[in-house]
């Protein structure tokens, strides 16, 4: 996800002028709200929070970047879409992982995800002699994660 890129190019926003400088200040303080919205589960509270950010970025329209390089207004737009790509798709599935946390469970998948990927990329390489179809890998990997979760079979 781009969080930490938008909490980047927040602080890197240019405050030429007083609207800039309080646009930018608003952005910075919602951009920081909005990573503690979303690492407690609070992903409509989220969307509100990238409202407020939308509604403060046309004060660097027309903002211009170095030689080589977007604003970073554009850079933040970029970010703050994907964000909000993240939150329409996975809002049911998020998890309140400051309370996970606390709790003392594990917070990231990354090992996981990182192995899933690993086993099926191999084994959806075209130069292997038996292939899974998408589908086949997806009810695969839904009937393992069934499977340790204790709850294939069950109804």
């Amino acid at each position: 996800m781009r969080l930490q890129h938008a909490e980047k190019t927040a602080g890197t926003l240019l405050a030429d002028t007083p609207e800039r400088e309080h646009a930018r200040a608003v952005i910075v303080a919602e951009v920081d709200r909005l990573h503690w919205r979303i690492w407690n589960g609070k992903a409509k509270d989220a969307k509100v929070t990238l409202e407020r950010i939308r509604a403060v970025m046309p004060a660097f329209q027309g903002e211009s970047g170095g030689r080589k390089r977007d604003p970073p207004s554009r850079r933040l737009w970029t970010a703050l879409r994907e964000i909000d790509r993240y939150l329409s798709s996975q809002s049911a599935w998020l998890v309140n992982d400051a309370e996970r946390h606390r709790a003392g469970l594990r917070v990231g998948t990354s090992i996981t995800e990182g192995t899933a990927n690993f086993l099926v990329n191999r084994r959806m390489n075209k130069s292997q002699q038996m292939r899974w179809s998408r589908r086949g890998a997806d009810l695969l990997l839904q009937a393992r994660c069934a499977g340790i979760n204790g709850k294939l079979g069950s109804s």
